[in-house]
C-alpha cells in the first residue's frame, strides 16, 4: 500500500544503538512513506557512519552543530512538502500497520495531529518496566479524540491548515531537549483543529535504563513538565516533599502488586530526584549573589 502524499522524518542525536531497528520498521511499513528524512543532530557516535548504509533509501541532513529537538523537528517539517508529515523518534520501532492505522484513522475522523500507543521493549529490565508504569507514553488501551496532548515520540500530522514556518517554539532550553509536543497540541486545540490518539497503531520504544539514566530522565520529566521554572529554597522543599508523598504511594501500589523489584528504584529515583533539585536551586541561588 502506497501514498503519495506521505513523509516520515527522524531527528536523532548519538542514535546508533537503536537507529537501525528504527529505520528498518519504517522501510517495512505497509503504507510506505515517499520520503523519508533523518535529521543528524551533529551526533558524534557511529550515527553517521550507519545512516550511509541506506544510501538512497533515505535523505540525511547533517546539522551544523547540536541546535537541538525543536530545531530538527521545525527544519524537517519546513524541508518536507508531503501534506502528511509523520515523525518517529530515532529509539522507536514501528510495528508494520503503525503509519496505515494512523492515516486511515485521520481520514475517518477528520483529525490534524494524531498519535499511536507506544509500549516498552525490553520490559525484563526493571527499570524500563518501572519507566512503563510511572511515565509511560500512551494514553491506555482505548482510542481516544482530544487527548491531553499528542506524543512526540510518534505521530502524525496533517499540515493543509497550517503554517509551517514555526510550528515548533525554538527558544530556551526546554524547546532545545524536548520539542514541546504539550506546547503545540495545546496551540492546535486552542485554533479548534482535532487531536486523536489510535490505540491499534502500535510501536515499542527501544530505550534501555539503569538506575541512574532513569532517576536521570525522571528529574528532567518533571523539571521540564514545571517549565524549567526557578524554585526558592521552600519551593524546592515542598517539591521535594511532594516526590517523597508520590515514592510512598508507589512503594505501597508495588508492595501491594508483589513488584518488589521496583522498590528500590522508587528509593534512588526519590534520592536522585531532591539531590537534583537541591543542586539546581543552589545553583540558581548562586547566580542572585
Amino acid at each position: 500500500m502506497k501514498n503519495t502524499d506521505i513523509s516520515i522524518y527522524v531527528p536523532v542525536y548519538n542514535g546508533e544503538k537503536t537507529i537501525e531497528k528504527c529505520l528498518n520498521s519504517i522501510l517495512n511499513q505497509t503504507l510506505r512513506p515517499d520520503n523519508i528524512l533523518v535529521v543528524n543532530d551533529f551526533s558524534n557516535d557511529r550515527t553517521s557512519e550507519i545512516l550511509k548504509k541506506y544510501g538512497e533509501k533515505i535523505v540525511v541532513h547533517d546539522n551544523s552543530k547540536n541546535y537541538g529537538l525543536s530545531f530538527s523537528r521545525n527544519f524537517a517539517i519546513n524541508r518536507l512538502n508531503s501534506r502528511y508529515i509523520a515523525s518517529i523518534d530515532a529509539d522507536v520501532e514501528l510495528d508494520p500497520k503503525w503509519l496505515e492505522i494512523l492515516y486511515e484513522d485521520m481520514q475517518k475522523n477528520q483529525i490534524t495531529f494524531i498519535g499511536g500507543r507506544m509500549f516498552e521493549k525490553y520490559i525484563d529490565n526493571p527499570c524500563n518496566l518501572w519507566r512503563s508504569i510511572r511515565i509511560g507514553q500512551q494514553w491506555g488501551d482505548k482510542s481516544l479524540s482530544n487527548p491531553n496532548f499528542v506524543f512526540g515520540c510518534n505521530n502524525l500530522l496533517d499540515t493543509k491548515n497550517l503554517n509551517k514556518k514555526k510550528i515548533y517554539n525554538l527558544d530556551g532550553e526546554y524547546f532545545k531537549t524536548n520539542g514541546e509536543d504539550i506546547e503545540f497540541s495545546i496551540s492546535l486545540k486552542k485554533k479548534n483543529f482535532k487531536l486523536y490518539y489510535s490505540s491499534l497503531a502500535t510501536c515499542h520504544h527501544l530505550q534501555d535504563d539503569n538506575y541512574r539514566s532513569l532517576s536521570n530522565r525522571y528529574w528532567r520529566y518533571i523539571r521540564y513538565g514545571d517549565g524549567l521554572k526557578n524554585r526558592n529554597f521552600i519551593k524546592t522543599l515542598k517539591n521535594s516533599f511532594r516526590q517523597l508523598k508520590k515514592t510512598i504511594k508507589w512503594i505501597a501500589q508495588d508492595t501491594y502488586k508483589l513488584r518488589f523489584n521496583l522498590i528500590i528504584i522508587n528509593i534512588f529515583v526519590l534520592i536522585y530526584f531532591i539531590k537534583n533539585d537541591f543542586k539546581i536551586y543552589l545553583k540558581s541561588n548562586d547566580g542572585n549573589t
